[in-house]
C-alpha cells in the first residue's frame, strides 16, 4: 500500500510561525499528502494562500490544547489518508522528508521517527539546547533501532498509522476532559506502541529541523514540562519492563529501561552527590563513582562525534553549567506543568531553501538514503 500522509501542524497563538513549514511541505517530492493546519488561540484572520493541498482550521472557541487540535484534525480529515505525520509549527523539512518516511512504511513499520535536529545553532542557549538534541537523536533513537528495539518519539517529525494514532488521541482526549491538561502525549504514545508489539523505526535521512531555545528563561519552562512527563510516565515504563521480562521481549525490555533512565540533570546531579558522600565513607567508592562519571562524559562526547554534531554546537560544551541552572528551575516548574501545558514560544522564522543550502553538507553521509 502506498502511504498517504496527513501532515498535521498545530499552532498556538503565533499566527505567522508555521508558514515556512507549510511552504516546505508543499515543496515535497512525494505526491500523496495533504496539510492540515490548526491555528488555535488566534483572533485575527489568517492570511491563507489557497492551495488544494492545504486545509486550515481556526477554532472560534479556543481549544488551548495540542491534543484537542490533533483530535479536531483526526475527526475531519479525508478518509484516504493512511498515516498521520505530526509537526511543531517551527519545524522545517527538506523536500525528501515524506518520501524517505514512506520507505519505512513500505517495509511494514506502523510508526517512524525522523531525524530531529536543531534548526538554529547560533547563540549560547540555542547551541546548548542543540547539544541535547544531537545526543538524544543518537542515543535514544538511532542506537535502539539499530539494536532491534524501538526509537523514541521526539514529539514532532513522526509518522503513525492513522487508526493507531486515532485510538491513542481518543484516549488522551478523555484524559484532557478529566484533568484539563495533557502533558507530552508523545510519551504515552510510544509506550503504547511498543506494548502493542510495534517497533518504532528511525529514519536517519528524514531530517526535521526543530527550533531551539534562545534565552535562559525558556529553559525552566521547557524542562519543567519534560520532567513532568518523565515522572508521569515512569510507572508505565516500569510496567512495560515487567511485561518484557515475562514475555522475553527484547523490544519491551530495552525500550522501557531506556525511557525509565532519569533525565541527564538528575542522573549527573545524584552521581555528584553520591561521590561527595562517598568521600566520607570510603575513598574507593568516591573514585568508583567519579570514574563512572568520567566514562559517562566521554561517552557523551563520543555520541556527539558519531552523530556528526557541528563544531558550533560542540563549542558550547564548556558552557553546560549555564544550562544545568536552567534545568534546576525546570524541576521547580514540574507542578505547574500539571495545570498548564506550557507551550513554548518561538522566535526564529526562516525558509527551508536557505537553511538547507547552509546545512546540507552536515548530512552528506546520509545522502545515499534519500536519493
Amino acid at each position: 500500500m502506498i502511504a498517504d500522509f496527513a501532515c498535521v501542524i498545530t499552532v498556538y497563538k503565533e499566527k505567522d510561525i508555521a508558514w515556512p513549514l507549510v511552504s516546505a511541505l508543499l515543496a515535497q517530492d512525494y505526491p500523496h499528502f495533504h496539510i492540515y493546519l490548526v491555528a488555535d488561540g488566534i483572533t485575527e484572520k489568517l492570511d491563507v494562500k489557497e492551495n488544494e493541498k492545504l486545509t486550515v482550521y481556526q477554532p472560534s472557541t479556543f481549544l488551548n490544547s495540542k491534543v484537542a487540535s490533533l483530535g479536531l484534525v483526526l475527526d475531519n480529515m479525508k478518509e484516504s489518508h493512511s498515516h498521520v505525520v505530526v509537526f511543531d509549527p517551527d519545524n522545517l523539512v527538506p523536500s525528501h522528508f515524506l518520501r524517505t518516511i514512506s520507505k519505512f512504511h513500505d517495509q511494514g513499520y506502523m510508526a517512524v521517527q525522523g531525524k530531529r535536529i536543531a534548526k538554529n545553532i547560533a547563540g549560547t542557549y540555542a547551541a546548548l539546547d542543540a547539544l541535547g538534541e544531537y545526543y538524544y537523536d543518537f542515543a535514544v533513537r538511532n542506537v535502539p533501532f539499530r539494536l532491534g528495539s524501538s526509537s523514541t518519539i521526539a514529539g514532532s517529525g513522526m509518522s503513525i498509522e492513522k487508526n493507531l494514532y486515532s485510538k491513542n488521541i481518543a484516549k488522551e482526549l478523555l484524559v484532557l476532559a478529566e484533568q484539563g491538561v495533557v502533558v507530552a502525549e508523545d510519551k504515552s504514545l510510544q509506550s503504547e506502541l511498543v506494548d502493542q508489539g510495534h517497533t518504532i523505526a528511525y529514519a536517519a535521512a528524514a531530517i526535521i529541523f526543530d527550533e531551539k531555545i534562545t534565552a535562559s528563561e525558556q529553559i525552566g519552562r521547557q524542562r519543567g514540562r519534560w520532567l513532568n512527563s518523565y515522572f508521569g510516565q515512569l510507572p508505565e515504563n516500569l510496567k512495560l519492563f515487567g511485561k518484557g521480562i515475562l514475555k522475553f521481549d527484547w523490544n519491551r525490555i530495552y525500550f522501557s529501561l531506556m525511557t525509565a533512565m532519569p533525565p541527564m540533570v538528575i542522573l549527573v546531579g545524584l552521581s555528584g552527590l553520591l561521590a561527595f558522600v562517598a568521600l566520607f565513607i570510603h575513598l574507593a567508592y568516591f573514585f568508583l563513582i567519579a570514574g563512572s562519571m568520567v566514562l559517562f562524559a566521554l561517552g557523551f562526547l563520543l555520541l556527539l562525534l558519531l552523530n556528526k554534531t557541528p563544531q558550533k554546537v560542540l563549542n558550547a560544551i564548556p558552557k553546560i553549567p549555564l544550562f544545568v541552572l536552567g534545568q534546576i528551575s525546570g524541576i521547580l516548574n514540574i507542578r505547574k506543568a500539571n495545570k498548564d501545558f506550557m507551550a513554548t514560544t518561538h522566535n526564529e522564522i526562516s525558509e527551508i531553501s536557505k537553511l538547507w543550502k547552509e546545512r546540507k553538507h552536515e548530512f552528506k553521509h546520509l545522502k545515499k538514503d534519500w536519493e
